[in-house]
Parts: C-alpha cells; structure tokens; sequence
C-alpha cells in the first residue's frame, strides 16, 4: 500500500463524517492463547487463532458540535463506525466507554472519544 495523510482516512460515526477530527487511531488485539509445554523446553508456543480478537479506535479533533457528547450522555453507546481509506473501509458496531473534552482559556474545545468493538469488524473494498 502506497504511503496515504491521515486526512485522507475518514472516520464515520453512526453515519456522519466526523470533519474536525485530527487524530484517528486504529488497534487490533488478538489475544494469544499460550500452549507451552514441557517438551518445548521453556520456549514459548502459541495457538495461531487468536483466543479473542477485538479492535479499538479513538479519535481526537476540534468541538464543532454536541454529537458524541450526547451519545456519551446517553442510555445507549453504541455507534456503527466506518473508517474510509483510499481503497478499502473497515466497519463494524462500536461501544463507546470514553469521552472527553478540553475546555482551554483561551483556544478551541476539543473532544476525545474511545470505542471499542463489540461483533464481527470487517474490512472491505471500496
């Protein structure tokens, strides 16, 4: 894959592109299910499936509106989020257990909000 700005990578939560975000992170985790034995004389082995698998994104930016505030606020936390890259998105249901905002003296609000998935993430050409 050719080298792509991270302003090229979009971040949609619950169908709205979030436009002033700056900084989007991606996390896969796949917890390694360790089957070391005697016989391997201390070195470790491991399943090649992943115990569980789970993903993370958080996502920092300029405060232009209440949307995830609300979301946070609200009874329910979960949100469908769409990461577009130039040639493929990655989708799925997210929980979201963060939010935050910084409230500065005398500059721009920003807001920082973590999810986590909850089902099946998949990754898809565009």
């Amino acid at each position: 894959m050719p080298e792509i700005l991270g302003r090229k990578v979009s971040i949609k939560i619950d169908g709205s592109v979030i436009a002033a975000a700056r900084t989007k992170s991606l996390t896969i985790n796949n917890e390694t299910i360790n089957i070391t034995a005697d016989g391997d004389d201390g070195i470790a082995r491991y399943l090649t499936e992943a115990g569980e698998k789970s993903v993370e994104i958080s996502v920092d930016g300029l405060m232009v509106d209440d949307a995830l505030l609300t979301k946070a606020l609200g009874s329910d936390i979960s949100a469908v989020i769409i990461f577009t890259y130039p040639t493929y998105t990655i989708t799925g249901t997210f929980v979201m257990p963060s939010y935050g905002e910084g409230l500065p003296y005398n500059e721009a609000i920003t807001f920082n909000a973590s999810f986590s998935s909850s089902g099946a993430i998949v990754k898809a050409a565009v």
